[in-house]
């Protein structure tokens, strides 16, 4: 599951059916012996997209049921046509039922993330750049939204607040300066952690650079002022552009030797993806 920790995959899993779940799916619970019938359930995509969340999928049905088990048809970040068959789970039908509309909804998901991230990818191809997420994901499905980045060809800026220092305006204005802001955060943070400083203006860059940041990300620029930055540290910094980048402007951005376009759009304007799950009877009950 690129990189995340299983044990804490299934405790959310596990919340998330919870959610849905309650006590019991009484619908499929007045099914009766019915519901232990050996079924093939086929997920099938009713637009074309880049799959993401394939491990999870099967992964909600084995913790209702560890029987349960299934084939991923299209790999994690491969794209997938109108019409085909992403995926097939067998097992019995009370697992099935049970967790279709949690998978789906986490598959749906996920694909449409990973899909806008490609998008995006794709569009700055010949530019030595790379598209990153932020912290603007929805609540509970960070680490899934930003494996669905991952699998759209887009890498991952810090997952929270522990893990990276991003001196924000905010932590500017209460320090008095952008100097003032990274000599205080220098001196508490782990000696392995990054700072990222959001800078407004050319001014504001020119003293992250002298305060040696290691990474100076250009927040809200327009496209000459972005260029300008560039110039000014001259590849003394990693140089980040952030706010405001749409499909509309990112080729614009790209193209003032920025090295990382990091983006909420990927993640809030991803559309959720049309998949399906149709389930096939078997014959005979277990």
């Amino acid at each position: 599951m690129r990189g995340f920790v299983p044990w804490d995959i299934d405790r959310r899993l596990q919340v998330f059916m919870e959610e849905d779940l309650g006590f019991d799916d009484i619908t499929t619970q007045g099914l009766g012996n019915l519901s232990l019938k050996k079924v093939k359930a086929k997920i099938i995509a009713k637009s074309e997209g880049v799959m993401s969340g394939g491990p999870f999928v099967l992964r909600v049905f084995s913790l209702l049921d560890p029987e349960v088990h299934g084939t991923t048809h299209i790999e994690e970040g491969e794209r997938f046509h109108q019409g085909e068959d992403v995926m097939e789970i067998q097992g019995q039908a009370r697992a099935i039922l049970m967790g279709e509309r949690v998978a789906l909804n986490l598959l749906q998901r996920l694909c449409g993330i990973a899909t806008k991230t490609r998008e995006l990818v794709d569009s700055v191809y010949d530019f030595p750049v790379r598209i990153a997420d932020t912290r603007k994901t929805s609540p509970g499905l960070r680490i899934f939204e930003k494996y669905a980045v991952r699998c759209g060809g887009g890498v991952n800026h810090r997952l929270g607040l522990y893990d990276c220092a991003l001196i924000k305006n905010n932590h500017i204005t209460i320090c008095g300066s952008v100097r003032d802001a990274i000599r205080r955060v220098r001196l508490s943070i782990p000696f392995t952690a990054r700072i990222v400083v959001e800078c407004e203006s050319l001014a504001q860059v020119k003293e992250a650079l002298e305060e040696k940041a290691d990474v100076i990300m250009l927040d809200n620029m327009d496209i000459p002022m972005i260029g300008q930055a560039v110039k000014l540290v001259d590849g003394r910094a990693i140089m980040e552009a952030s706010g405001g980048v749409s499909p509309d402007n990112i080729r614009d951005i790209a193209a003032q030797g920025v090295n990382i376009i990091s983006t909420g759009f990927i993640t809030h304007h991803a559309t959720w993806l049309d998949l399906s799950l149709h389930v096939e009877e078997y014959d005979h009950v277990l």
